[in-house]
């Protein structure tokens, strides 16, 4: 699905009434950051959520765009599906949020796995930027965030989870829209998670992840799904064209149409984005407001 995004312009031009001169504005790529840059803009825009009637059924989000004290978190529709269930949002900053309301893309069985909830806050929350994930091919690397279900036996807080990954092959068409595929490490609960390329743009929403089995984790709480590593995402494109239908514009978006630079994701090993900014209890972000210039503190 094309969104428009254009990579250059053409600009014909009449010289002297004879000579027609082309002109091509080539869009520089925009350069790769490392993974801790990227978990930067991750971390922030990055929400559990919890079914309030069934701990096991929980997923992921992203935080897409804000209106007023009214955010918008996108993810999978599967992870909001129970009409008769309450979800709650879950922030970087360990702020609880009630879902106020649900509205999904999937209209039958194979239509995009695709819903949008909003949750309302006093609180100041980054809204993660947009790219255009036709960009993505068989090869570019990619960063996937979210929160995976507890695994162990009396466990029931969800820890931050950020992975690399590349995509390995790009569907023309698939049911319910997953149609990116890339190999990476991902649990139960990071569905609805994004999927950002090497420069921090959302291209993606994570979703499925390929198994073959099931196995008693070592903690001895519910058995867990052995993956194969290889996981499907709904490219962003395919929610940027359906937006209207739940009443959304294109300019609600915070949107980076460059094209990314084409480089491999940095390696990050399970656990270790946890490490990078300590106690993700605390404020991920430090927004510090001083004589009206708002700046960002290293974390």
């Amino acid at each position: 699905m094309n969104l428009g995004f254009n990579r250059s312009n053409y600009l014909p031009g009449i010289i002297a009434g004879t000579a027609v001169v082309a002109t091509v504005l080539i869009s520089q790529p925009v350069m790769a950051k490392t993974a801790r840059e990227v978990a930067r803009i991750a971390v922030p825009t990055t929400v559990q959520i919890n079914n309030t009637l069934a701990s096991d059924k929980g997923g992921s989000g992203v935080i897409i765009a804000k209106k007023g004290k009214i955010y918008t978190v996108l993810t999978a529709n599967h992870v909001v599906i129970n009409p008769n269930s309450e979800y709650v949002i879950v922030t970087s900053k360990k702020k609880e949020h009630k879902v106020t309301e649900v509205k999904g893309f999937q209209n039958n069985d194979s239509g995009p796995d695709l819903a949008v909830v909003m949750f309302e806050s006093d609180e100041e929350y980054s809204v993660a930027p947009i790219s255009n994930s036709d960009e993505a091919e068989i090869g570019s690397g990619v960063y996937i965030s979210g929160y995976p279900l507890p695994a162990g036996v009396g466990s029931q807080e969800r820890e931050y989870q950020f992975t690399n990954g590349q995509v390995t092959n790009v569907r023309s068409s698939n049911d319910q829209g997953y149609t990116m595929r890339y190999d990476a490490v991902t649990r139960r609960g990071m569905s609805g998670g994004p999927v950002f390329d090497v420069s921090g743009r959302v291209i993606g929403i994570h979703g499925q992840g390929d198994t073959v089995g099931r196995v008693q984790n070592e903690a001895g709480g519910r058995q867990e799904e052995v993956k194969t590593g290889f996981n499907s995402a709904i490219p962003i494109n395919t929610f940027v064209g359906m937006m209207s239908q739940v009443g959304m514009e294109k300019s609600a978006l915070k949107v980076d149409e460059k094209p990314a630079e084409n480089a491999d994701a940095e390696e990050v090993k399970p656990g270790e984005a946890q490490g990078w900014f300590g106690d993700f209890g605390k404020d991920i972000v430090k927004d510090v407001i001083q004589r009206g210039i708002r700046r960002i503190l290293p974390f």
